[in-house]
């Protein structure tokens, strides 16, 4: 996965870390400056179940849905690209357009932090109702963003094209890139999500507990609540594929059904 970044407060106000990455050049001018200043405090020995909504998530699906997901994710991180890409869709149109779950996408800080704030921060700054369709595009994007980061490119060009498919002019974009309450919101994020015992991305909360792919004696597999998935009485390969998280939210709707 993608390894989420905690950072570190200062003594007196928050730090704000200067441009250290391949968005030196491209970004500077609009004074982003991005620090991740993570939680100090040690992580609990079982994962947090950080699963009710909050005031400031974007959520998609039917209030009453059975099951509530919380997916943990990186618009920098190249496995939550191929999350939304290959699982999202399947997952979208057959539980949570059905009325079966109701999800929630909490956007974390990963390495290179400035392409995975800038996402949030152009996220939050389109339309609310858009959120998701911007979220879409930025995962569609990410590999030009990187080519154009890495070749000294114009990554703001991208951002801007990804701004005008949303209705977010050049300008707005580059006023929300500006604003410290947004950067400030950025640094939160990456501060709730350490305090929610969530490492890396993709992550998810399922049942009150962290989901996430881990590296096991056996190779990559699920893992839920600090152990393999088990389902039908077999691990879960590591995948993510639609397939693989179908079977994983139909393992989660069954397990409510059984309990209600």
């Amino acid at each position: 996965d993608c390894r989420g970044r905690r950072g570190r407060r200062k003594r007196r106000g928050v730090g704000l870390m200067p441009f250290d990455g391949i968005l030196r050049k491209a970004l500077a001018v609009a004074g982003l400056s991005l620090a991740v200043t993570g939680s100090a405090l040690a992580q609990a020995a079982t994962p947090n179940p950080a699963q009710g909504e909050r005031p400031d998530d974007h959520v998609m699906g039917a209030e009453d849905a059975p099951l509530l997901i919380v997916e943990y994710a990186s618009y920098a991180c190249p496995h939550c690209a191929q999350f939304q890409q290959s699982a999202w869709p399947v997952v979208r149109s057959e539980f949570v357009e059905t009325g079966q779950v109701r999800w929630i996408y909490r956007p974390m800080l990963t390495n290179p932090v400035q392409i995975a704030g800038a996402g949030m921060i152009m996220a939050d700054c389109a339309a609310e109702e858009r959120f998701f369709e911007v979220t879409d595009l930025l995962y569609a994007e990410q590999s030009a963003i990187f080519e154009a980061a890495q070749s000294g490119g114009d990554v703001l060009g991208v951002y801007n094209r990804i701004g005008a498919a949303v209705g977010l002019t050049p300008e707005a974009f580059m006023a929300c890139l500006r604003d410290p309450v947004m950067n400030e919101a950025v640094n939160q994020a990456a501060i709730q999500a350490s305090e929610d015992g969530v490492g890396g991305t993709p992550s998810f909360i399922i049942d009150g507990h962290v989901l996430t792919i881990a590296h096991t004696a056996q190779g990559h597999a699920w893992v839920w609540n600090d152990e393999p998935l088990i389902i039908n009485g077999e691990r879960v390969p590591g995948e993510l594929s639609g397939d693989s998280f179908r079977r994983i939210v139909l393992h989660f709707l069954n397990s409510s059904d059984s309990e209600n």
